[in-house]
């Protein structure tokens, strides 16, 4: 049967596969998608990372747990504080029922001065640390120097090893940095510990430190209180000094300027002039009261208004004469009616009427001459005591001027006077002060040896170890994750190129459990069959290409994914699928001819003629694969030495055959630039249904570019996880630039231990051999 007729027997085939082939799409540009974040993606890094984090994290968990075991047992002593209020001595009454606050100040001194080199010097003398191992790495050659027991009493004369300025420093260093102080908020209280090899000596450490820092604080208040003796006995001598001369100023100014000063009632002194002057004003006051008493009954008297004159109705003489000298008026008046004036009776009554009547008068008169003589000696009192206050006044005037300074020397007096018994008190307190060892810091727990280790702690050591092993180890992943720039997954295919992904190719180690590349089988590998795992017989010295025409590769996961290929292949396009079809790669050792050579298989075993063409003039591989001589070939028909088809060798294969490279030309772009690479895919897309041809990589030399333009497809090879997106992307670019139809791209040599969970599962469970192999669970 010839081509034709085969051709056109498989039309109905391409007819029915295009009811499924979908209608060609524009190809876009690749385009960088910010994708959001799947769990299920982070979950696929781990996996496939895992070994960076197991490798990270034993690492780390090694280092710890023999940095742990190698370190030596630390002891951690605790001991409690109570810092009170420094209070005098002597307390008040006030004082004593007073709220006793501490303020944050004074505690964040007192815990500096318990961090303090002085405190730590007087602990390391008294303990001599210098002379211990522990905190002086040279103590061991100080020989006898060194104590025999640090945790039992130490004593040392004058007559000790001098001290090493060097090692005294590094002993206390270490002190400092083994001493911690932590101070217990919202309380008095401040817990200090310490650490040491040896459990006894940190317990002393402490304990020695505790009573240093009482008896130090002890020193500071008694050596305060003697510099405070000291000064106030001196001021208390010249203040003493001072106030005995201000006195005798005072007294002789006062006999000078003749001023004489009188103690009151409430010790008040007040000069005497001044209190003569104050009695004068008040005599004058009761004076003048009285003279206008007087006054106002001397009116009356000259008003002749006797009746109005308090006392005269009192005045039983007047009134007794008053009543008979009306009697005899109305007796009087009786006659007058009846007779004349000159009647005896009535000239007697008129006689008795003159007579009361005249003694009346003189009793009036004596009356209110007792009054005028009253207010007349009124008067002139009032004028002798005015005249007295205004000399005293004018005394007094004189005086006061005087005691302006002797008010000044007074006061100066009276200041000096209480400067000097209040520092007479102060010195009587200091000395009291001295003589007391109250203290206002108290032990609260003392330091007892610890029983236990406080470092090194295994458990909680090696619990941070995993956990920060498990940390760094997935920070490593995520990190070369992200720095890897290789294409793994179609979804990168699609998203970085721009082109559909044809066939994931795995990776025969990963289905067997090893990791290398699918182009390349050596000898002893374990490719999988029917889902079990089947040793080829290969020589272990001579690598062989892998071919899914293999017996132990019929029913393979591999050969499935190629046959993936042919499928993607033939539904490429919308009318035909693409008859000359060009398999490249953007650089070496990417597994391009390993792929065209399985594509060309894949073709065959449909029954249509295949025709395979090594286009890698530089470094030809077809005819190892299929073990062909290479004395004729492709370039044997391009330099015009034979017809192309004498130089097409058979492959073994049915349906499938092979036109190798031939010897090497040194021109290889001419030759594939030529019109008869032109005639050659035309006659032989006459003769056969499919021509595949292997070419070199597209970026390294121009041979790809000149086949791309005369082929119908382009189907480029990439590396999975190795091969950088980059130079992906600048191979289509340039497959692009030259008007190819790039069709899709084949991603080779995937792990599938570390990929996609479908792809995964798909392959090591060898969907298609579950029938032969209900068990199926066998993994590579």
């Amino acid at each position: 049967m010839d081509p034709e007729n085969k051709i056109k027997l498989y039309e109905p085939a391409v007819r029915k596969w295009e009811r499924l082939r979908p209608t060609a799409a524009v190809r876009a540009e690749p385009v960088e998608m910010k994708e959001s974040a799947d769990l299920l993606a982070y979950w696929r890094v781990l996996r496939k990372r895992r070994w960076t984090i197991l490798t990270v994290f034993f690492v780390l968990f090694t280092v710890v747990l023999l940095g742990t075991l190698k370190q030596k047992p630390i002891y951690r002593a605790k001991a409690l504080l109570e810092v009170a209020k420094e209070n005098p001595n002597i307390l008040t009454v006030q004082e004593l029922f007073a709220l006793d606050t501490v303020s944050d100040t004074y505690l964040e001194t007192q815990f500096k001065i318990l961090q303090s080199d002085t405190l730590a010097r007087r602990v390391i003398e008294g303990l001599r640390l210098d002379m211990l191992e522990e905190f002086n790495p040279r103590a061991s050659q100080l020989g006898d120097a060194k104590p025999q027991n640090a945790a039992a009493p130490q004593s040392f004369t004058a007559g000790d090893t001098e001290r090493d300025p060097r090692a005294y420093q590094t002993a206390l260093k270490r002190f400092r940095d083994r001493l911690s102080v932590d101070p217990i908020k919202r309380s008095r209280l401040v817990e200090i510990s310490f650490e040491s090899r040896d459990a006894e000596l940190a317990a002393r450490v402490l304990n020695a430190l505790a009573s240093h820092y009482i008896e130090q604080s002890l020193e500071v208040r008694w050596e305060a209180t003697q510099k405070a003796s000291e000064w106030l006995s001196q001021q208390l001598l010249e203040l003493k000094a001072r106030l005995e001369k201000s006195e005798n100023e005072l007294q002789s100014y006062a006999r000078e300027n003749g001023l004489l000063f009188l103690e009151r009632e409430k010790g008040v002194p007040e000069n005497i002039v001044n209190e003569r002057l104050r009695q004068l004003q008040e005599e004058l006051t009761r004076a003048q009261a009285a003279r206008y008493e007087k006054e106002s009954l001397y009116r009356l008297v000259q008003a002749a208004d006797y009746a109005s004159l308090p006392g005269m109705a009192e005045n039983k003489l007047v009134a007794d004469l008053a009543v008979r000298l009306a009697d005899l008026q109305r007796e009087q008046a009786q006659l007058a009616t009846t007779f004349t004036a000159d009647y005896p009776k009535v000239r007697q009554i008129q006689s008795q009427i003159n007579e009361l009547d005249a003694t009346l008068a003189r009793e009036r008169g004596r009356v209110a001459g007792r009054i005028i003589n009253d207010y007349l000696a009124a008067v002139r009192r009032e004028n002798l005591v005015a005249q007295a206050f205004a000399e005293q006044q004018k005394q007094a005037n004189l005086i006061a001027g005087r005691s302006v300074q002797y008010n000044i020397l007074k006061r100066e007096v009276e200041t000096n006077q209480q400067l000097y018994e209040g520092l007479l008190q102060r010195l009587k307190e200091a000395g009291v002060s001295a003589g007391l060892k109250a203290s206002n810091i108290r032990i609260v727990d003392a330091a007892e040896p610890p029983k236990k280790p406080a470092r090194p702690n295994l458990p909680l050591n090696l619990v941070l170890a995993v956990l920060l092993g498990t940390g760094l180890g997935v920070g490593a992943a995520f990190l070369q994750e992200h720095v890897d720039n290789s294409l793994k997954t179609s979804e990168d295919v699609e998203r970085f190129l721009g082109l559909p992904a044809l066939a994931l190719i795995p990776a025969v180690e990963s289905l067997n459990g090893r990791r290398r590349g699918v182009y390349r089988l050596y000898g002893g590998s374990k490719p999988l069959a029917n889902g079990k795992p089947r040793t080829l017989a290969l020589p272990s010295t001579t690598p062989r290409w892998y071919r899914i025409d293999a017996e132990a590769t019929q029913q393979s996961a591999l050969a499935e994914s190629f046959r993936s290929l042919r499928t993607s292949v033939l539904l490429s396009t919308a009318d035909r699928p693409p008859r000359t079809l060009l398999v490249s790669s953007s650089q070496p050792s990417e597994g391009k001819t390993t792929v065209s050579i399985n594509l060309a298989i894949s073709l065959a075993q449909l029954g249509q003629r295949v025709l395979l063409i090594d286009g890698d003039m530089r470094r030809p591989s077809v005819r190892k694969a299929f073990d062909i001589d290479n004395s004729l070939g492709l370039v044997s028909y391009l330099t015009g030495q034979q017809d192309w088809r004498a130089a097409v060798r058979p492959t073994g294969l049915e349906s499938l055959d092979a036109l190798v490279c031939g010897p090497v030309p040194p021109n290889p772009a001419e030759l594939l630039s030529s019109e008869r690479m032109r005639t050659l895919l035309r006659e032989a897309k006459v003769e056969y249904h499919f021509v595949v041809v292997d070419s070199p990589p597209l970026l390294n030399v121009a041979d790809s570019r000149i086949l791309a333009t005369l082929v119908e497809g382009i189907v480029l090879v990439v590396k999975g996880g190795e091969t950088p997106r980059e130079l992906a992307q600048r191979a289509g670019a340039y497959a692009r630039g030259v008007g190819a139809n790039l069709i899709g791209v084949v991603l080779n040599n995937l792990d599938l231990r570390g990929g996609d969970d479908y792809y995964y599962r798909y392959y090591h469970y060898n969907y298609y051999g579950s029938d032969e192999h209900p068990s199926g669970d066998s993994k590579g």
